[in-house]
């Protein structure tokens, strides 16, 4: 991570990661760089608007495991090296982009423009890979407020060119000092994820996502989370056996690396438990876990980590199950237990 300011109203940043992994699974690169962001940015002198141009990580959503209102996530994970949620939103490609910004007392409104630049995703080591995140022209009105001193809400409103208009909200509250309650849904025209895999042209279709939970947080530092998701664009439980039986199991493999492709979920409903201790039993340990339930098959799946911090470099174990009949979501996945261990080095 690289930031310059020349002068107080101007800025220039460039992020970049580079993943080496060993084995890669058939048919990947073990080398990925990924340009994570690149843009230069100004402010004016009185701090009230700004303007950004290059490649951006723009995050939306408060919600954990699934983000319905994170418009820019399709397509933007080149190298998975966690299951972690909130790692791989960080870690991903940033989308090239225009942004507008303006800023009053308790709230702000974006416009980011976001064109077409290529067709599809590139699998060379060092591509700027601008068809992964840049595949499409899209557009997004953002509007943040602060309803009260302890609430606060966002509008959106999105469009895709060949989808269509997407609206959505999110809220975020301290309910007590410390429990936080969250709230994410987007409604309208996107495609139907089983269609945009496996038939010749995606069916478009009107639905609706959303996630809600609530992070309570322990004297010592133990913060748990538990989440409802819901995906109208993904399979329910009668159109995951239907598909099986149209298709079969292997096929629909193509189907989850899809789901995952898009940082979206593979059922139409899921719960989710995230936990992290920060210091978990010596200074500088963090210890994260999650379970993901379909609430549709009944399948499992569960990861932990445990990850030292040094200045510059963290050490990790990480270990995950995928748990089902072999007919669901996770027990259709080869890899039963996966463990790995991971460096990461940070200039």
């Amino acid at each position: 991570n690289w930031q310059f300011k020349p002068s107080p109203q101007w800025r220039a940043v460039i992020s970049d990661r580079l993943d080496d992994i060993h084995p890669v699974d058939a048919g990947s690169r073990s080398t990925l760089n990924s340009l994570r962001e690149a843009f230069v940015g100004w402010q004016a002198e009185n701090g009230r608007q700004a303007v950004d141009l290059g490649r951006l990580n723009l995050r939306y959503g408060p919600a954990y495991g699934f983000n319905p209102t994170d418009y820019f996530r399709d397509g933007a994970t080149r190298a998975v090296t966690s299951a972690d949620p909130l790692a791989q939103r960080e870690n991903r490609l940033g989308t090239a982009m225009l942004r507008l910004q303006t800023l009053w007392d308790g709230g702000s409104a974006s416009v980011v423009l976001a064109p077409k630049l290529r067709d599809g995703p590139s699998d060379r080591s060092f591509s700027l890979d601008l068809g992964a995140t840049n595949h499409s022209d899209r557009a997004l009105l953002a509007v943040s407020s602060r309803a009260g001193d302890s609430v606060s809400v966002q509008g959106f409103v999105f469009h895709e060119r060949g989808k269509g208009l997407q609206l959505g909200a999110n809220a975020t509250a301290l309910l007590s000092d410390s429990t936080v309650g969250f709230l994410e849904w987007s409604g309208g025209k996107d495609t139907n994820l089983l269609s945009e895999t496996l038939d010749p042209v995606a069916r478009v279709e009107r639905r609706n996502r959303a996630a809600l939970g609530l992070t309570y947080t322990t004297p010592s530092r133990l913060a748990v989370t538990a989440e409802l998701e819901y995906n109208g664009f993904a399979l329910d439980k009668s159109q995951w056996q239907q598909a099986v039986a149209s298709y079969g199991i292997d096929p629909l493999g193509a189907y989850l690396v899809q789901v995952q492709r898009r940082q979206d979920i593979a059922s139409r409903r899921a719960v989710l438990v995230y936990l992290s201790q920060r210091d978990a039993f010596i200074k500088n340990l963090e210890v994260t876990g999650l379970v993901r339930y379909n609430a549709e098959d009944h399948s499992r799946f569960a990861w932990a980590e445990a990850r030292y911090h040094w200045p510059r470099v963290d050490v990790a174990l990480q270990w995950q199950a995928n748990l089902g009949r072999s007919n669901s979501e996770y027990g259709a996945v080869p890899g039963k237990r996966l463990v790995q261990v991971l460096a990461a080095f940070y200039y």
